[in-house]
């Protein structure tokens, strides 16, 4: 079976010949940077680059899909004004400035030109570099960062917060116009050959947001995006999301990304009664940045024995992670399936 039939037959929960293993968050590794020649920030705004350190997630960390759209979570928020910290090699872009801390919501919109601003002309141009190498081998998925840290970020995530109390209409604008912008975005990804669509929202976490405040603020405007977009989408939130995942699998999700936090085994029974596939859980923080390559494979491994659908990080990569660690989990799926041992794959 190929990879990419592999991946997109699991998103549908239909049977395949092995687990996938990979990573739906960003694999921007130091150690797939200096073994494939594509160093950040260049990877940051060079198609190229972009694109060749993408593919080294698959032909030298193992992993059966492919990541676009950069590394980091702050496109869409830039398109639409925030300005962004500079990225360094083991930097990402971050959200430097809160164009609407001080400003009237009033003033926030969707602009029609959201496609041409930006990085989304060199994310173009990377998925078309993409599709060129891979073909129907392996799949694409694109990336972003999700509506409710969208508005944070324009906003400013206390001023959010205080919001969902103080100001809810001026949260549900400020959602609208992010809900509207994503959907372009993603749709726009699917247009390009992305096989499926990785939202990541951080701030409508159960760190920061309630169970109830979630299913006011976030819920509707997920299943929103989900009913406009053009392919399946996975939904990412960091933390601590057991009280969440019901509502996260109710809006028509093909899967939902959870952190070593989130009880795997309680994510599984739930989604997998509503039809939503898995992608988890082993720690990008601890074990895979600080572990043996050995600690990372028994993680693998019970995630596997818990019949996870995809396994993969509970997170980002971080930067200093190693590729021995990475590997690991390749091993673990490889072990379990009776699969060949990978030594690097060719495109």
């Amino acid at each position: 079976m190929k990879p990419k039939e592999r991946v997109m037959r699991r998103l549908k929960r239909q049977e395949v010949d092995m687990t996938p293993v990979g990573c739906t968050t960003a694999y921007g590794a130091l150690c797939l940077m200096k073994a494939s020649g594509y160093e950040r920030p260049l990877a940051d705004h060079d198609p190229v680059a972009m694109a060749g350190l993408a593919l080294a997630g698959y032909t030298i960390g193992g992993f059966d899909w492919i990541k676009a759209m950069g590394w980091d979570i702050t496109a869409v928020s830039e398109a639409l004004g925030c300005e962004l910290g500079k990225a360094a090699i083991d930097v990402q872009h971050f959200i430097a400035t809160h164009p609407f801390e001080s400003r009237s919501l009033d003033e926030l919109e969707c602009p029609p030109d959201l496609l041409s601003r930006g990085r989304f002309p060199v994310y173009k141009e990377q998925f078309r570099i993409l599709k060129e190498k891979v073909g129907d081998e392996v799949a694409i998925f694109g990336m972003s960062e999700g509506p409710f840290t969208c508005a944070a970020n324009l906003m400013g995530t206390s001023k959010m917060m205080r919001s969902t109390i103080k100001d809810p209409a001026g949260v549900e604008k400020a959602l609208a116009v992010t809900t509207e912008a994503l959907i372009q975005v993603i749709n726009f990804a699917f247009s390009q050959g992305a096989d499926y669509y990785c939202m990541a929202d951080p701030t409508s976490g159960s760190t920061l947001l309630s169970p109830r405040s979630w299913d006011r603020f976030v819920k509707p405007v997920m299943t929103k995006i989900v009913e406009r977009s053009n392919g399946p989408i996975v939904l990412h939130i960091c933390g601590e999301t057991d009280k969440i995942i019901p509502s996260m699998c109710d809006t028509g999700l093909a899967g939902i990304s959870i952190e070593e936090k989130a009880d795997l085994k309680l994510a599984l029974e739930v989604a997998h009664a509503k039809g939503v596939a898995v992608f988890g859980n082993v720690a990008a923080a601890t074990t895979l940045f600080m572990g043996s390559p050995e600690e990372c494979y028994k993680e693998s491994q019970a995630a596997l024995e818990c019949d996870v659908d995809f396994l993969a990080p509970g997170c980002g990569l971080a930067p200093a992670s190693p590729l021995e660690n990475i590997l690991a989990m390749r091993k673990a799926r490889d072990d379990k399936f009776k699969a060949p041992e990978f030594k690097g794959a060719t495109l």
